[in-house]
């Protein structure tokens, strides 16, 4: 399949600066798992980084996915399969074999339109409600965070970056089928755009969004 990065070559190397800046602080996803447990505070700051880059990359996968041909046949959207649950063993050591994912949608992206911000539970009331708990004699917030699941959203994070054809191909075909969902791809949250670079940021999004016109079914 042609790979479309060539095309968004710019965009592209914003990625990977951010990428390479987000394993120098905080090691590559096999380094992250390795610490096993976080306290609160670094969990979140990974997190907010790994939101930073999730929000790069879902841009760029839009602009991959409307530099794709429209499909000749009428869009449709598979049914959604069930899975056997089955244990999966998990080796800190070997990422290349954990069974990762890459959300394009998420439930509070869906409804809001592009650039909306949505509410953010770190941001909005965490702070107060864990005080109300304490007031109320109810328990503490938690100090320590597996620190895997972050692992495994960074081991994502780079695997749609190594290779980024088959997500925009899968995406394109969700996005011609429900062309509505296009522009809420693009939910950002302000405090994330200095990780990425403020200049930066507005290049991927704005050529983002205009890309997102490719999916207009009116």
């Amino acid at each position: 399949m042609f790979d479309t990065r060539h095309t968004n070559r710019r965009h592209w190397q914003i990625a990977q600066d951010f990428i390479l800046t987000l394993f120098n602080l905080f090691g590559a996803p096999q380094e992250i798992a390795a610490e096993h447990t976080l306290l609160r505070d670094q969990w979140r700051l990974i997190t907010k980084w790994l939101r930073a880059g999730e929000t790069l990359m879902r841009q760029l996968l839009l602009l991959e996915a409307a530099a794709l041909p429209k499909p000749n046949t009428r869009p449709l959207l598979w049914p959604r399969r069930t899975r056997k649950r089955r244990e999966i063993g998990f080796s800190a050591d070997a990422p290349e074999d954990w069974r990762v994912s890459f959300r394009c949608f998420s439930l509070s992206d869906r409804r809001l339109p592009a650039g909306k911000p949505a509410l953010q539970p770190a941001q909005a009331g965490e702070s107060r409600n864990t005080e109300c708990r304490q007031e109320a004699g109810g328990p503490r917030e938690r100090r320590f965070y597996s620190a895997w699941p972050l692992a495994e959203r960074a081991e994502a994070l780079l695997r749609v970056f190594n290779d980024p054809a088959p997500y925009a191909k899968r995406l394109a075909a969700r996005l011609y089928a429900t062309p509505h969902r296009a522009r809420p791809m693009l939910h950002y949250a302000a405090e994330l755009i200095p990780l990425i670079g403020e200049d930066d940021f507005w290049v991927s999004y704005d050529a983002a969004l205009t890309a997102s016109g490719a999916f207009d079914s009116t």
